[in-house]
């Protein structure tokens, strides 16, 4: 029984071999590149090979005596049998397959797996142990940028420790292969990453694309992949996840397992010192603290990401204190920010359809009810621009609820697509924002919505889509004529009067959320023609030696004007314009006639209907010219 223990443990031993057993032990460490914000710093510290397999070899013919797996110091002790003297050497290989942890591989091109060797004991006497001390294993070329697989197995071992250990406590996936060097940049499919010449030493790289494999293998991504930067705004916002995801696992790995404070660091492998081509602290967004917003840019989504599982404990840019309201003794139903994240990863995230950091929104309240700490998670995505929230004009998802507004040259304040219902608001797809105004007929407006601030990056995943509509229900509609994403509708002349409005929402099933401003301005604003003086008649009262009078009126408007003046009891208006004669027909009595004039400017604006009254009088007499009378 004890020696089945030690072989279980330490090593194991040939079936059916024969032979004195025993033991040999040594270390294997690697060299390492160290590097910090600054870059290389020419140091090539040592460091263990941990869970890697390791075989002791009979040099002589390479039958296998013994095997197992370092330790986290990167020794090992290997229970072997054989018989009389032999030349020993001892093997270490790229792979954790021997050990109970998560198994992990680094490759070449070719699939095949790079191993190291200590160097070769002749004649050892198998009747003693032997211990080979530590072997080095350096760093290699390929063409003039410097690598170490075994830096690379280390990564993988570090992030399955994060996945798999107390923090998380998940359980071993299949099996993650890195491949070593490609030629063409760093990637990641399914389970295998491929890392660039220039990045073997690139720890952060390197544990970026494991981070893809986790997300792959634990939960969904549907990143369309393709080109993208830090400090892009305007991705994709699927892509942005699963980039933003994988620098976010790179940074917690750092900060727990490695101990080391959150850095997305690439540099250039030929150089042993400097050598910064990008540089990142997750834990405050330098240098970028003043570019990264958005979820549809991947540094906003992994600092976010990873403030969300930060705490004051965390080996990061804010020690001792945290810049957030999760703490260490924050808990979310019972569990640790770490496994409450880890949850909804694996949770609602792994079965939504284009999963874009809306999910991680939505996920979290789905999987931790309508408490969850929203007051913090909104606060903590606020950060960033990520607002998830009613915006101040909410209710105004209907005709009926629109919000008046006054054409002006002045844009709005931030407005958010997102409608939440309940307390708190926590479920907002499907928004409409509706607004009104009154508009002259022969008004040229544009209606215009732009990104927060008219930044030219768009700081948000917002895919406006405008519809104008007149008081008559006809409507006009654009998807993509203002800046960027933004709908606009442009040059627009204005055919009725009345109350117009417009509708602001997206069309779009993964842009389901974003912030926009929007302004509705007069290109030309046209007015009601306005009565100066007038209307009037001269004379206003006839008698029954008067057969017309003039109508006049003086008006103010910047067109042409027409004139339409109606009798409204009988009579004829001889003329057009401004000055008419107006003829009353033959009456027995005093009467009053009405005659109406309508005012209407060459764009179609019209003046309220207004009348002038004139008096016939038809016994209306002159003193001087009597009928009757006698003379004296």
């Amino acid at each position: 029984m004890r020696r089945l223990l030690l072989a279980s443990i330490l090593g194991v031993c040939l079936p059916g071999s024969a032979g004195a057993s025993f033991t040999v032990t040594g270390v294997f460490e690697f060299e390492d590149k160290g590097w910090n914000y600054n870059g290389w710093n020419g140091n090539d510290p040592m460091r263990p090979i941990r869970y890697a397999d390791v075989s002791v070899i009979n040099d002589n013919n390479g039958q296998v005596l013994g095997s197992g797996s370092t330790q986290l110091d990167g020794s090992f002790s290997i229970l072997c049998n054989s018989v009389g003297t032999t030349d020993i050497v001892v093997r270490v290989d790229a792979d954790t397959n021997l050990h109970s942890s998560q198994r992990i591989r680094v490759l070449n091109l070719s699939f095949q797996e790079y191993s190291a060797f200590s160097p070769v004991f002749s004649n050892h006497n198998t009747n003693n142990d032997l211990d080979v001390g530590t072997t080095s294993v350096l760093k290699i070329l390929s063409g003039s940028s410097e690598a170490n697989p075994f830096n690379m197995l280390d990564m993988g071992v570090a992030m399955w420790e994060y996945i798999t250990g107390p923090l998380v406590g998940a359980g071993n996936t299949s099996t993650p292969t890195i491949l070593w060097p490609n030629f063409s940049g760093s990637f990641a499919s399914g389970s295998t990453t491929w890392i660039d010449v220039d990045d073997g030493y690139d720890d952060a790289v390197i544990l970026h694309e494991l981070g893809h494999i986790a997300h792959n293998r634990y939960s969904d991504s549907d990143s369309p992949g393709g080109t993208h930067f830090i400090g892009d705004s305007d991705q994709d916002p699927r892509l942005s996840l699963g980039e933003g995801y994988a620098t976010f696992m790179a940074g917690v790995t750092m900060q727990g397992p490695l101990a080391r404070i959150p850095i997305y660091f690439d540099g250039n492998a030929a150089l042993q010192n400097g050598g910064v081509q990008i540089r990142m602290k997750l834990e405050n967004a330098e240098p970028f603290a003043n570019e990264l917003y958005g979820c549809a840019d991947e540094g906003a989504v992994a600092v976010t990401l990873y403030d969300l599982i930060d705490d004051e404990n965390s080996a990061d840019n804010s020690p001792v204190t945290d810049d957030d309201s999760f703490t260490s003794t924050t808990l979310i139903n019972g569990l640790t920010t770490h496994q409450a994240w880890w949850d909804v990863f694996t949770g609602p995230m792994a079965f939504a359809s284009n999963v874009t950091f809306n999910h991680v929104w939505e996920g979290w309240f789905s999987e931790h009810g309508v408490g969850g700490n929203h007051a913090e998670l909104e606060a903590l995505f606020q950060v960033r621009r990520i607002q998830f929230f009613n915006d101040a004009d909410e209710p105004n998802d209907s005709s009926a609820a629109a919000i008046p507004v006054t054409p002006s040259e002045n844009w709005s304040g931030n407005r958010n697509l997102y409608a939440g219902v309940g307390d708190p608001p926590i479920t907002g797809p499907n928004d409409e924002d509706w607004y009104e105004t009154f508009l002259l007929i022969g008004s040229q407006i544009d209606v215009e919505l732009r990104y927060p601030n008219a930044s030219g990056d768009a700081n948000t995943q917002a895919d406006t889509n405008l519809r104008l509509i007149a008081p008559s229900g006809a409507f006009w509609e654009n998807e993509n004529a203002g800046q960027g994403r933004n709908g606009a509708v442009l040059d627009f002349v204005v055919p009725e009067t009345g109350l117009w409005r417009f509708r602001v929402r997206t069309n779009d099933s993964i842009r389901r959320y974003g912030r926009y401003n929007y302004r509705i301005r007069y290109d030309l604003e046209n007015l009601v023609p306005q009565y100066a003086v007038g209307p009037t008649a001269n004379p206003p009262k006839l008698n029954r030696f008067q057969d017309s009078t003039q109508l006049s009126v003086t008006i103010n408007d910047a067109q042409a004007v027409t004139y339409t003046w109606t009798p409204l009891d009988g009579g004829q208006v001889l003329g057009s314009g401004p000055e008419v004669t107006f003829v009353p027909p033959k009456v027995t009595e005093i009467t009053d006639f009405e005659i109406q004039l309508e005012v209407e400017d060459s764009l179609g604006a019209e003046a309220d209907p207004v009348t002038v009254t004139v008096t016939v009088d038809p016994l209306e007499y002159q003193e001087d010219f009597p009928l009757f009378g006698t003379r004296n």
